[in-house]
């Protein structure tokens, strides 16, 4: 605590990576508590690229996520920040970035409720991340997709995007998180009639 108070840039990186794991593990209070913190510091500092484009990239998505919980339009502001970003980024290495920029555009049409648009949006960065060989970017986009699908009512797409994303990250070799997807998937469709038909198995791509 006496470390984060008086080192500005270190209670940055503390805030930011508390917000990370949050999200990563679905703990929405967490995240957004984590949130305010770290965009609570205003540092004009240099830092490398690529971890300036983790924390631009991941306080993208977390703002959109906040926004569709608030309506503050605060977070619609931020998260469109990172998606501009991740943009001119993107005109300098599309094999790096336009994936990623790609996500971003999704959870920005999916909090506009621009539903088709945001369809498109998860099909492109999922389809750019396995071109690009970015398992971690295609397992994340998988479930975030899963979560659009889900809200909007899409239950089997849902389904078919969380078996994806679980075995991505299987994959990937972030096996904790695989399980963190299964046992999120399973819990919001416990009380669906989704659950009393044949799921698709970890392993399977039923989205090509």
């Amino acid at each position: 605590d006496v470390l984060i108070s008086s080192n500005p840039s270190a209670a940055l990186i503390f805030h930011f990576n508390k917000m990370y794991i949050s999200f990563m593990y679905r703990d929405y209070d967490g995240m957004a508590s984590a949130a305010e913190e770290y965009f609570g510091y205003k540092l004009d500092v240099w830092t490398l690229l690529n971890i300036a484009c983790v924390q631009t990239y991941i306080s993208g998505l977390v703002s959109f996520w906040i926004y569709r919980q608030t309506s503050d339009c605060k977070w619609f502001e931020r998260g469109n920040r990172s998606k501009a970003a991740m943009r001119h980024w993107a005109e300098s290495s599309q094999w790096n970035f336009l994936q990623k920029y790609h996500l971003l555009e999704a959870e920005e049409n999916f909090s506009n409720r621009q539903y088709e648009a945001a369809r498109q949006s998860y099909h492109n960065a999922i389809q750019l991340s396995k071109n690009h060989k970015f398992l971690n970017d295609e397992a994340l986009s998988c479930e975030l997709a899963g979560y659009f699908f889900f809200e909007i009512g899409k239950k089997t797409e849902a389904l078919e995007y969380f078996t994806r994303a679980n075995s991505k990250y299987h994959e990937w070799g972030a096996t904790a998180k695989a399980t963190s997807v299964y046992e999120c998937a399973e819990a919001i469709f416990k009380d669906s009639s989704i659950c009393n038909r044949s799921s698709p198995q970890v392993g399977e791509h039923p989205i090509k």
